[in-house]
């Protein structure tokens, strides 16, 4: 192991200041004979609607000022190539991450530009141009891309072009921050390779101040997330100390205390506040090394740093390995191979639950050490099935029925089969549901899993299933759950943020009786961000007007397609309340159909404050809607109405009558959207 020395994180600013004051003095002594004939550059900053833009060309400063307006491409010999069009960053990006099929991992690079950019073609990164190659995989840069090398702004123009890139094709760029930037951009400059105080030189200014506020490198590094989370891995620098984790802070909020609190804050404000005093210094995130050395952080700590951040690995970097390597029985993976010597190098590659590394020549290697992560959760495993799933509980299910009302959990095994694997599982079963508590015999069921259980059989610890049955033993009350998982199928025709659900055949056992029918799973909130990505949000309100309004409007048109009334915005009522990481504005997803007129259940009636009598009558709500969004939602719809009868001939589980009425209760809504003046008319008349 080629371990760094520990480093004190600062107390050297006054000998970087007092070098960079002597090359300042002898840089304009030196004859063309002596002076160092190096490129570095451009530093460009924002001065109001021009860029000013420095940089060494041949060991001679240069310093112009251009309108913004008239930039085009900086581009000089033996120099970064820089878009002066596209100086614009993402700013502030989510902190958690799902849904990513290939991820690659990168760290402490040090200016060693051209070994980096060889691993990264290596890696399906970038192509022979430099250009993202990688689609819509993640590429993590675990910090550390300043200091030591003489090639520190080629890596930071490159990953700035890149970051752009990646978002464009639907993948991502997570740049963090490593000991290494905050120290340049906080003024201590000890590391700093001897072109870069030259540069400081020549151009007159400290050197962490042509990464000052206005500039734009130095403003992108400075908003750099410490950690992330994608598929469930944690990415940071360095770790997470025992002194850390008591913070219980969540992962926006360490991002944010660097951001806000610590980059470009002078020692004294930091010093100031415990909590970010502790975040700068050794045990911080960007310097801590327990789990390396004789004494090694502990495994038991270590699991209880994933279990409170809800991870299933961590990914550090910081501390030289000679190669990635695997720890803590494969839950860590350290990926700082020494690059920074410039001899070698490998990245990370993660591929599902698959974990590699690659090296210069593109060849792939297991990781020593690792052993497989589960990435999935046992409901999406059902989910994923071929075939139709089946759930097989066993309980006093009486007593469950007995006790609905307080929703109290009874002990059940659980027998899960899919795909002709059956898993026994032991856990809890109690009812759920509002309305259905009340007016069904046999209300919906929330079933809680053992998590330990759910390690033993490579799932994810997502330990709930969401199981919506038969409100009663009858005939209609089969062909009515039919009906409404169908339509969240045709919920999923309108919008591709719709809840997930999946038809399971269902045996119940008891002492003295068994029942048997069909119900279906609709995906928990938990397992809705893991797939999608997005935020659930528990707290919290937004009105019609803040939310994304597009997807809003169509909603509502869905709603009004099925004649449902059962919702509400002030309270949540039936809507689920996300946040997509790709979207400023958050979203209402709607559920719980069952009181729709299209589903059509004996015991849906519309509330009392609404104007109608029956809720087969459609009631448009009154949100304020303008006539651009409702023709946008009457011209989509009609695109989609092909697709939605075709869903509803696909759904085989109902039989040829019920398919028909399904298709005939959708008619006149479809009817009238082709008569744009009488839809308008409809749906602001009050009944």
């Amino acid at each position: 192991m080629l371990a760094h020395p520990t480093l004190c994180p600062r107390k050297a600013t006054g000998l970087a200041y007092f070098l960079s004051f002597v090359f300042l003095l002898t840089s304009f002594s030196l004859s063309a004979q002596d002076r160092p004939a190096h490129f570095d550059g451009p530093y460009i900053f924002h001065e109001g609607d021009s860029l000013r833009i420095k940089w060494v060309e041949r060991g001679y400063p240069h310093d112009t000022l251009i309108a913004q307006a008239d930039a085009t491409v900086f581009e000089r010999d033996s120099l970064p190539v820089v878009d002066l069009q596209s100086l614009d960053f993402p700013t502030a990006p989510s902190s958690t991450y799902t849904g990513a099929e290939r991820i690659v991992v990168i760290s402490d690079v040090h200016g060693q530009y051209h070994l980096m950019q060889e691993l990264l073609l290596a890696g399906g990164v970038i192509d022979s141009l430099d250009n993202w190659a990688l689609g819509k995989g993640h590429l993590v840069v675990i910090g550390d891309n300043m200091d030591r090398g003489d090639q520190v702004l080629p890596i930071l123009w490159l990953l700035f072009k890149l970051e752009q890139q990646a978002l464009a094709a639907g993948g991502r760029l997570h740049l963090l921050l490593g000991n290494h930037e905050l120290m340049v951009l906080n003024g201590d400059l000890r590391y700093l390779n001897r072109k870069y105080t030259f540069t400081s030189g020549v151009l007159q200014t400290p050197y962490n101040l042509l990464f000052a506020s206005g500039s734009v490198l130095g403003d992108w590094i400075a908003q750099h997330k410490v950690v992330v989370s994608v598929n469930e891995r944690l990415f940071l620098h360095a770790g997470i100390s025992p002194e850390v984790l008591a913070l219980k802070l969540s992962l926006d909020e360490i991002n944010t205390a660097f951001r806000e609190g610590i980059v470009r804050q002078s020692e004294d404000s930091i010093d100031a506040n415990p909590t970010l005093a502790l975040l700068y210094n050794g045990n911080g995130p960007l310097w801590y090394r327990g789990y390396f050395g004789d004494k090694p952080l502990k495994r038991g700590k270590f699991k209880r740093q994933l279990k409170q951040y809800g991870q299933q690995m961590m990914i550090v970097g910081h501390t030289s390995q000679e190669n990635i390597q695997a720890r803590y029985k494969g839950q860590m993976i350290v990926v700082d191979c020494s690059i920074k010597l410039g001899l070698s190098g490998q990245i990370l590659l993660i591929e599902r639950d698959d974990v590699y590394l690659i090296d210069e020549e593109g060849e792939q290697f297991p990781v020593a050490g690792y052993r497989k992560v589960p990435t999935t959760s046992i409901q999406e495993g059902l989910m994923a099935s071929t075939t139709r799933p089946k759930l097989t509980l066993r309980t006093n299910f009486p007593r469950v029925i007995r006790t609905k009302m307080d929703e109290e959990y009874q002990e059940a095994t659980v027998t899960l089969t899919a795909d002709d694997i059956d898993h026994i599982l032991t856990g809890r079963v109690r009812a759920r549901g509002n309305m259905r508590k009340q007016v069904c015999h046999i209300p919906p069921l929330m079933i809680d899993l053992r998590k330990s259980e759910l390690d033993s059989i490579s799932y994810i610890r997502h330990d709930k299933l969401k199981l919506v049955i038969p409100c009663q033993r009858r005939t209609f009350s089969q062909r009515n759950l039919y009906k409404e998982f169908l339509t969240y199928e045709l919920y999923h025709q309108i919008s591709d943020h719709g809840i997930q659900t999946k038809l399971i055949d269902v045996e119940i056992i008891e002492p003295k009786r068994q029942y048997e029918f069909t119900g279906f799973l609709i995906e928990t909130d938990q397992d809705y961000a893991h797939r999608t990505g997005a935020m659930v949000l528990k707290e919290g309100r937004a009105s019609a007007s803040a939310v994304d309004r597009q997807r809003f409007v169509r909603a509502m048109f869905f709603q009004y397609m099925i004649a449902n009334c059962d919702w509400s915005i002030h309270n949540k009522h039936n809507l689920q309340l996300v946040k997509y990481p790709d979207n400023m504005r958050t979203e209402f997803i709607p559920y719980d159909f069952d009181y729709s007129g299209f589903v059509g259940n004996p015991y849906a009636v519309p509330a009392d404050i609404l104007p109608i009598k029956s809720v087969h009558q459609r009631y448009f709500f009154s949100y304020k809607t303008t006539d651009e969004e409702i023709n946008d939602a009457m011209a989509y719809f009609l695109e989609k109405e092909a697709a939605i009868y075709a869903t509803i001939d696909a759904a085989d589980y109902l039989d040829e009558e019920a398919r028909a009425e399904c298709k005939e209760y959708l008619e006149p809504f479809f009817e009238l959207l082709r008569e744009p003046r009488r839809f308008k008319r409809a749906i602001r008349r009050k009944p």
